[in-house]
């Protein structure tokens, strides 16, 4: 009898051994916060030009201040350079001007791909922006707005889904300093909501705050992370 209880024993502890075994090799098919975090971080960033980048355009298309009563239109590639961080490629259409002697406005489309070493994607994007505080006393330039980018991105971080992902972004009070042009504070709220190959779905939201020289602190269904908005990478 105790011979017979002892082999049950053994065999329930073997079930369970495997069973343990099969959990921590499954695959895992919701896309966590840091593939989120990784993919609004190169949406935003300066290094796979992104919505960062069409904020500088904008302030630096906005000088000299000549009114214009309707927009102007230009369509152009752009292409990373050699060894860069992220490489990319995009077909971009700007269109521009201002719409009040003290407001000018950009709207923007873009579509291509990008390399970057959390991410590769293929992305459309959109978004307008508006920069006020251009003819008055002030000593900064302020930027808000929307972006939107949708994509397809191959993550080699985090489970190493492929998702498909919609990131939205309201821009709040960027300012950028008159005499610089450099970007010294604002704030961002952020979406990043999709699904992955394994057909699991998912939603994250939060802000990203700028913090001065290319760096940002994003966060995510209350995870935090460091972004360096120059390379879009995070910590």
């Amino acid at each position: 009898m105790k011979k017979t209880q002892l082999i049950s024993i053994l065999l329930m502890a073997v079930i369970a051994v495997s069973g343990c075994k099969k959990d921590e090799t499954e695959t895992v098919a919701d896309a966590t916060t840091e593939e989120a975090a990784a993919i609004v971080a190169t949406s935003f960033c300066t290094g796979s030009a992104g919505t960062m980048t069409q904020m500088e355009d904008a302030i630096n298309l906005s000088q000299p201040t000549v009114y214009k009563s309707t927009l102007a239109d230009s369509t152009f590639t752009i292409t990373s350079q050699a060894g860069a961080i992220i490489a990319y490629q995009y077909g971009v259409t700007y269109s521009f001007g201002f719409i009040t002697p003290n407001t000018y406005q950009l709207a923007y489309t873009s579509s291509g791909n990008y390399t970057s070493p959390s991410t590769l994607g293929v992305i459309t994007s959109e978004g307008t922006l508006t920069i006020s505080g251009i003819i008055d006393n002030s000593t900064s330039y302020i930027c808000n707005g929307n972006a939107g980018r949708n994509g397809t991105f191959t993550m080699k971080i985090g489970n190493t889904n492929s998702i498909t992902a919609t990131v939205t972004t309201t821009i709040t009070d960027f300012k950028f300093n008159k005499n610089t042009g450099i970007c010294e504070s604002g704030m961002a709220n952020v979406v990043c909501s999709g699904s992955t190959s394994l057909g699991k779905t998912f939603s994250y939201s939060g802000t990203l705050v700028y913090s001065g020289n290319y760096m940002g602190s994003l966060t995510l269904n209350g995870k935090n992370y460091t972004v360096n908005i120059k390379t879009g990478t995070i910590g």
